[in-house]
């Protein structure tokens, strides 16, 4: 297998492929990723960079930038990827990789990024389903932005937009343990 960057094996290239199953060496740079992503302005470096960046093995300052928590995941880069890359799946494998080691990006919008990430799936774990009010509330409390969108909140109520329970699913108990599966599998790689 040919390598890229560092003098002996790539180990950031095989830990993206493997978490991603996607093969980054098969980028060759043309960058209709670049043009097609609706956020790419936004990021630190646009996807062909990080698939570059992967293939350098440059995994530090691949944590440390924001494009991959900025990436939608919306597919659109895939779609027009003449190679057929899943970029998205590489972007959450960088993602997930800098979470499980622990690396911190000191960017405020990366930080709200992260937590509405992490209260998100914390409610997909409780309820089966995502409960907006309880979402907003506990996201404007963790970012200390008690009243952001505040006022918004009387017309989507009156308009029934955001319903002021919320009912698990009947599949909730389901989904909990496709968590917890999922859970155990990461912890046994």
């Amino acid at each position: 297998m040919i390598t890229l960057g560092s003098q002996g094996k790539n180990t950031f290239l095989e830990d993206v492929n493997l978490k991603s199953g996607a093969n980054v060496l098969e980028c060759y740079q043309c960058g209709k990723c670049v043009g097609t992503c609706p956020v790419s302005q936004y990021m630190d470096f646009p996807p062909r960079e990080i698939m570059q960046m992967v293939k350098l093995g440059l995994r530090n300052e691949c944590y440390m930038a924001n494009s991959h928590w900025f990436c939608l995941t919306c597919s659109a880069c895939s779609g027009r990827c003449p190679r057929e890359i899943d970029i998205p799946a590489v972007m959450e494998a960088v993602r997930h990789l800098a979470i499980d080691e622990n690396y911190i990006n000191d960017s405020k919008k990366v930080k709200e990024i992260r937590k509405f990430h992490e209260i998100f799936l914390d409610m997909i774990k409780r309820y089966g389903r995502n409960y907006e009010l309880r979402m907003m509330a506990e996201f404007n409390i963790r970012t200390r932005n008690l009243f952001k969108d505040m006022h918004l909140a009387p017309k989507a109520l009156l308009k029934g937009k955001i319903p002021l329970g919320v009912k698990p699913l009947k599949s909730a108990k389901a989904i909990k343990r496709m968590f917890a599966i999922a859970e155990k599998l990461e912890k046994n790689k």
